[in-house]
């Protein structure tokens, strides 16, 4: 992901040259300064010391000027960026969140992705903008003053070289062991303590000596020691930088203590003091430059599976799996071995199995919300528009979602009397106008398959992909929502863990440790007892 396009970058560099520039007028202004008090020693006309007021007061105006423009600047450029990265990062979630939430856990994705977005905002004025002006202005104070006192020159140079160079490349490497150590212990206690508020009511109830609220604790003490110990090392770091400040001001006295040019002893000496004062914005500079690495690097890490726009498909089927085999991102066990099946138009089609045999998994991958080299009308998966695809398909889910507002508002219908039809023909006992509450909480399991079965009755899609939907439906309803199925001019793909409910399928898959162990019609397979062994594994 680049998080710094042309427009920021032009940005960045007109806030570093006024940044520069804003440098540089403090220096003159207390340069200047510095040759007032000396020659103020040496009695100067009135005159002369007027001429040295006036040009610091106009130094100290274009000071002011120069700070707002360079905050003006920079800090419009920084909000350019962020708001960039988050327009982007956002379309990165919603286009890849299954793949996305197969390698994270959803609480630690979304917090994950919120912190480190805000945490990029330091990237330019804390990490990029500090030392390039420190840098620029030494450069240019250096070259002018190495007319006066090279000795004093080659302090300053030591000192920055010090202060630029060497404490923020030691420190950086050691924050970033901290910074990983925090980041460990922060995923750890919001982990644990986004399952602690999502399970609170079986924890009260079931952990009665108060082990779980005992682990949330070690994990909040284990992540605010860790951030003690980032803050200590920035402490230590900011100690270390004032220290070597102060040898380098030192050290400048000292050698132009037998400078021969007294005019100008005053006068290097307020710069050498002001130019120090410039290194200020370093001292969380390892802390930063650590965190904000590391956020680039999560954040970028949201493009591994970047969409491509593909084809847009105008025929799904058949839809063909040849020797797939398919393993979650971070796991190492395979969850589909060798599958291999074809749907072809106005087939319905059943898929048996246990739990954890890879029946959703599966029909994950039909659905393409995964990649896979899977073909739809012998086009590979990986050249088509995925969710053009996905579009084109009625899918119901084991959870689905449900939101306030009216039913027909859920359903997603204008047709009012079409949809008090199928409510009334799925017995439903509320009406088109019916409130639901948010998340549909109101609602039995049974009620919400049969309200999403409507939704996918009113899309009237070619391909339906169903994950267990009988689950909660009595038995009246599932026959109701069965006889529907069979008749649809359409192609239907099933998962069931009920045998039965599949008899008048064209053909049956069976599922076993994420294999396919046995084809055929309910009939076939009963007949040589694929059946009965399915079910042994399914008790």
């Amino acid at each position: 992901m680049k998080i710094i396009n042309k427009d920021t970058k032009k940005a960045l560099m007109i806030a570093i040259i006024i940044g520069t520039l804003g440098g540089l007028t403090a220096i003159g202004m207390f340069s200047l300064s510095g040759l007032m008090l000396s020659r103020s020693a040496f009695k100067v006309p009135l005159y002369t010391l007027m001429v040295l007021v006036a040009t610091i007061k106009l130094f100290g105006v274009l000071r002011a000027f120069a700070r707002y423009f360079e905050r003006l600047v920079s800090h419009e450029a920084t909000f350019t960026m962020l708001k960039d990265i988050r327009v982007e990062t956002f379309e990165r979630l919603v286009s890849d969140f299954v793949n996305l939430h197969a390698k994270w856990q959803l609480s630690t994705l979304l917090e994950r992705t919120v912190n480190d977005i805000e945490k990029l905002q330091n990237i330019l004025l804390r990490v990029i903008y500090p030392p390039v002006v420190a840098l620029l202005t030494t450069i240019i104070v250096c070259i002018i003053y190495a007319f006066y006192s090279i000795a004093a020159v080659l302090v300053i140079i030591a000192a920055m070289g010090i202060i630029l160079g060497v404490l923020p490349f030691i420190f950086s490497r050691y924050m970033a062991r901290l910074t990983t150590e925090s980041e460990a212990a922060r995923s750890a206690f919001m982990k644990r303590l986004a399952d602690y508020q999502l399970g609170r009511e079986d924890i009260d109830v079931f952990d009665q000596t108060g082990r779980y609220l005992t682990l949330l604790e070690e994990n909040q003490l284990h992540y605010e020691r860790s951030v003690v110990k980032e803050k200590r090392a920035v402490v230590f770091y900011d100690f270390l930088l004032n220290s070597m400040s102060m040898l380098a001001i030192w050290g400048v006295l000292y050698v132009m203590a037998g400078n021969t040019n007294t005019m100008m002893y005053a006068s290097v000496v307020m710069v050498t003091i002001t130019l120090f004062e410039l290194a200020i914005p370093m001292t969380n500079f390892p802390f930063y430059h650590q965190e904000t690495k590391r956020a680039l690097m999560n954040v970028s890490s949201l493009a591994e599976h970047e969409p491509h726009a593909g084809l847009v498909p105008t025929e799904l089927l058949p839809l063909e799996l040849d020797h797939l085999s398919f393993t979650y991102a971070g796991q190492q066990r395979p969850t589909l071995k060798d599958i291999s099946l074809k749907v072809t138009a106005g087939q319905k089609v059943g898929i048996i199995g246990s739990s954890g045999s890879g029946k959703t998994t599966l029909l994950h991958l039909l659905a393409g919300l995964y990649e896979s080299d899977m073909t739809a009308a012998s086009v590979p998966l990986s050249q088509l528009d995925r969710e053009a695809y996905f579009k084109q398909l009625n899918v119901m889910q084991q959870h689905n979602h449900f939101f306030q507002g009216t039913v027909q508002e859920n359903l997603f219908s204008a047709d009012q009397d079409k949809v008090n039809t199928y409510l009334k023909m799925l017995n439903l006992s509320f009406t088109a106008d019916s409130e639901l509450n948010e998340f549909g909480a109101q609602l039995s399991g049974g009620e919400r398959r049969r309200l999403h079965f409507i939704r996918m009755l009113l899309r009237e899609s070619r391909l339906w992909l169903l994950d267990e939907p009988f689950n909660g439906v009595d038995v009246l309803n599932r026959s109701i929502m069965l006889n529907k199925l069979l008749t649809l001019d359409a192609t239907v793909i099933l998962i069931s863990h009920d045998v039965n409910v599949l008899k008048d399928f064209d053909i049956i898959y069976v599922m076993e440790e994420g294999r396919l162990t046995a084809k055929g019609s309910y009939h076939q397979l009963h007949s040589t007892g694929r059946f009965k062994t399915a079910e042994q594994h399914m008790l």
